[in-house]
């Protein structure tokens, strides 16, 4: 057998589980449909394989490209299983499910479950003239109460974006792809391999000294939210720090969406860190406000929430 783009070939075993085909290939890992023999059921594994620091040889093991790369990529195995280990013992609805992992080929792997669904982005691609606010709302509350489980965890997704959220039947998500997870308030610099997702990942994410923290988890939801109403990914972070020509949601789409939505948006989306919601009930306080008509409820609501905003008798 030939390795071919470092994909593993449909019938490799890993007892119990046999591969049928891959799922998706990133910088990081290959996700693969198989099958437990044990029940006859679906999982979907999950391969930890970093294409700038490993391939595979003939034997499909997993090996450095170089010596220079061996030990940050034990480093990031190893990081790989302790984050792996902490997820195993989350248990929500809105978050995937973690049932196993296993050593094998010189590399690590970890079984999920398998629901039947429709990706965000694929949903995206096929409404380019945007999402409904119902479907939004429908979306995105269990989304954010898995985030926050995570977050409650100690840890940090910092991969959020369409791509990284599954739709079940109903418009229920599941929050995917934690390779990119770390433990809440670390430095990006102590990140082995960082990932950076353009117009998704926030700031401090690009700064090799970033802090990050739940609010940076905040800046890759409103961007994910503003993606769903516009159809196309936001601009970068560092494209926004260095001249920011994106328009404010409230202003753009204030024909078509709620106030309330729309400035919850443009708040997640601050570019400065110390101006985004800090943790997660400070965005969904924000992304529940009700606005009624004929008056401004949204507006109040952060002008009475936000400390640095001088309010006007």
């Amino acid at each position: 057998m030939s390795v071919q783009n470092n994909q593993l070939p449909p019938g490799t075993v890993f007892t119990p589980y046999v591969i049928e085909k891959t799922l998706s290939a990133g910088g990081f890992s290959i996700v693969y449909l198989a099958k437990d023999t044990r029940n006859d059921q679906y999982v979907v594994i999950k391969e930890y394989l970093p294409i700038k620091l490993a391939q595979r040889d003939d034997n499909f093991r997993v090996i450095p490209i170089n010596g220079s790369c061996q030990g940050r990529l034990y480093e990031g195995r190893q990081l790989f299983l302790l984050e792996v280990s902490a997820l195993k013992r989350l248990d929500h609805p809105n978050v995937v499910h973690i049932t196993d992992s296993f050593d094998a080929l010189d590399t690590v792997y970890i079984v999920m479950e398998y629901k039947p669904g429709k990706n965000l982005q694929d949903y995206i691609h096929q409404h380019p003239a945007g999402l409904s606010e119902h479907l939004i709302r429908t979306i995105f509350p269990p989304l954010l109460d898995g985030l926050g489980a995570v977050h409650n965890s100690g840890l940090l997704h910092l991969d959020i974006k369409p791509g990284n959220i599954h739709l079940q039947s109903g418009g229920q998500p599941i929050l995917l792809d934690f390779g990119a997870v770390i433990r809440k308030n670390m430095s990006r610099s102590m990140q082995p391999h960082p990932v950076v997702t353009a117009g998704f990942s926030p700031i401090e994410q690009h700064d090799a000294k970033g802090y990050c923290g739940p609010w940076s988890d905040i800046y890759a939801v409103g961007a994910t939210i503003r993606s769903c109403i516009e159809g196309s990914s936001p601009p970068t972070a560092i494209e926004r720090r260095e001249k920011d020509t994106m328009r404010p949601a409230s202003r753009v789409f204030k024909r078509k969406y709620s106030a309330a939505l729309l400035e919850t948006i443009d708040w997640a989306m601050e570019v400065d860190p110390l101006l985004r919601p800090q943790t997660i009930n400070d965005f969904m306080a924000a992304f529940n406000q009700k606005v009624d008509s004929g008056n401004d409820s949204a507006v109040q609501w952060f002008v009475n929430h936000l400390p640095w905003v001088v309010k006007v008798k």
